[in-house]
């Protein structure tokens, strides 16, 4: 059991360091069973299904951390005509809300910000998806788009005819089993970010915003520098205003948490804020100010 043990562990670091992809994680676990199994008395039996669920809840904590796969370019190419892609630059709009639709879109490269305004005319950022992602697929339903997309720098969209995405996902069971996993993956993610905001603090929320700008979480490495966002962007995200933003900005600053002089830079250890009730011993959050101390959708400085 403890050679079983060492050599399955191994095989999960190999995974979990990206030496080994899931296919063949899962196929050198099957065969290291495959080699105990006929030797186990009848009283090792619990111990290894123990063991073989401690592995198991390793592997899918992997995956979950990393997120759907990516789009195999082959996979999107079934579109044929149906696809034209397209660079955007920072603050460009994609789509409006409101508007027909008449095409899913696909970030081949960049950040989009989803952004909705209520009839009263209160704006909030409901979303900033990455590369990787697809919005606008509510034309689908023959529905208006719910929100607007503005990207945040430069982006590469692909643009995926509403009819050829139809034609496709009813005839290609791989390109319908990837789509329905990444709308899957965006919809947790959203019900996530909307449980955050329902019962932790400003704080907590602008630093978790923060991170996922820098992809912690997500698949690969997390970036160290992200690109610029407003103050005006980060409190729509949270819900608050600027001039908290800018007190709890300056804050992690002072800590060591993030740096900015020109550009933002995220340190690890800003995920103390989201992991550990850290704050509670230091300076309390200022009472709210006129927003009109700050300029409205300044940047980083």
């Amino acid at each position: 059991m403890e050679v079983y043990k060492r050599e399955t562990r191994e095989v999960i670091k190999r995974f979990l360091n990206h030496r080994l992809g899931f296919p063949d994680c899962i196929a050198a676990l099957d065969v290291a069973l495959a080699n105990l199994a006929p030797r186990l008395a009848g009283e090792q039996i619990a111990a290894l299904r123990a063991l073989i669920l401690e592995n198991n809840n390793m592997v899918m904590k992997e995956m979950e951390r990393r997120g759907p796969p990516p789009f195999d370019p082959k996979i999107l190419a079934a579109l044929g005509d149906g696809i034209t892609v397209s660079d955007y630059r920072a603050g460009q709009l994609i789509y409006t809300q409101g508007d027909s639709g008449d095409a899913v879109f696909y970030i081949q490269k960049g950040r989009v910000k989803l952004t909705v305004v209520s009839k009263l005319g209160k704006r909030a950022v409901i979303g900033v998806l990455g590369a990787g992602s697809f919005l606008g697929e509510g034309c689908l339903r023959g529905q208006p788009h719910a929100a607007t997309a503005t990207a945040l720098g430069k982006s590469s969209i692909e643009r995926l005819d509403r009819a050829s995405m139809l034609r496709v996902l009813g005839e290609n069971l791989a390109f319908s089993e990837l789509f329905v996993a990444h709308l899957l993956s965006r919809s947790l993610r959203m019900e996530e970010d909307m449980i955050y905001q329902i019962l932790n603090s400003h704080e907590k929320r602008l630093a978790r915003a923060l991170l996922m700008l820098a992809n912690f979480g997500e698949k690969g490495r997390p970036k160290s520098v992200i690109a610029k966002i407003s103050f005006e962007a980060l409190a729509q995200m949270i819900g608050t205003t600027i001039s908290r933003v800018g007190f709890f900005m300056r804050k992690f600053r002072k800590l060591g948490f993030i740096d900015y002089n020109g550009e933002l830079k995220i340190n690890n250890s800003l995920l103390n804020v989201v992991l550990h009730d850290q704050f509670v011993t230091m300076a309390p959050d200022p009472l709210p100010v006129t927003l009109s101390r700050r300029t409205p959708g300044g940047r980083v400085k």
